[in-house]
Parts: structure tokens; sequence; C-alpha cells
């Protein structure tokens, strides 16, 4: 082989690699703005209202009471979904999603939140679940 085109292969095989392996300095910074009140949004448990008064907004939340109406069960089980939006399952088996950034979803958040951190209300039976007595 030519000894000039082997020296020009292994010069650009080494920009080569050198380009692939350099890391880039254009990649964008994350603003800490934006974490800070997105922590705030996902963290944000109402301190204003008791365990009770949230339990209270939830069940008279217009979708609650609708689910509650058709259904017969003693007990509900609120879990929260990977998505964002909470889930109620009724002892009796039928269960209701409320979508993200409802207002029923938010109150449902909140109690949620609650609860675990006061370790209260607790399902035994199901893991990561509020029970919740009709």
């Amino acid at each position: 082989m030519n000894p000039l085109v082997a020296s020009s292969l292994v010069s650009v095989g080494r920009d080569l690699l050198e380009k692939v392996t350099t890391p880039s300095n254009n990649l964008p910074q994350p603003a800490s703005e934006s974490f800070a009140k997105e922590l705030d949004e996902v963290s944000a448990v109402d301190k204003g209202l008791s365990r009770k008064e949230l339990k209270q907004e939830f069940m008279q939340s217009p979708a609650v009471q609708s689910f509650l109406e058709k259904d017969t069960g003693d007990t509900l089980y609120l879990e929260k979904r990977a998505d964002g939006s909470m889930q109620i399952l009724s002892s009796t088996g039928r269960s209701l999603v409320l979508n993200p950034g409802s207002q029923a979803c938010n109150t449902a958040k909140n109690f949620f939140e609650t609860c675990l951190k006061e370790q209260s209300n607790l399902s035994d039976h199901r893991p990561n679940a509020v029970e919740i007595k009709v």
C-alpha cells in the first residue's frame, strides 16, 4: 500500500475517533427555576387542609359522587398511577381513573400524599393504596 494513502487513512480515522469521543459543550443547561417549580408541583400537598378535610373534599367531587351512586361497595382504594392520574378501585371490582390536571385528581393526590405522609388509612391488602371506608 502507498505510504501516503496509509498515513492519510490513519489521520482520518484518528480525527473521526476524536470527534466521536470528545464530549460536546453545546448541551443545554437546565434552568434551576423550572426544577424547583416542578418539584413544588409534584410534591404540593395542601398544608392548609387536614386529612379529614381533604377526604371530605375528595368524596364530594362530582366525579367521585357519580362513581359512588353507581357502586354498592363499602370500601374504596385510592392509588396513584405512573402517568400522574389517580385510580379509585371499589371492593366490588369497579374502577374510575381521574385524569391528571383535573380538580378531582388534584384533590385525590393531596389526600393520598397526606395519608402516606401521616401513615394513615393505608391498605393492608393493596400495597401503595389508601383505603377509604364508605
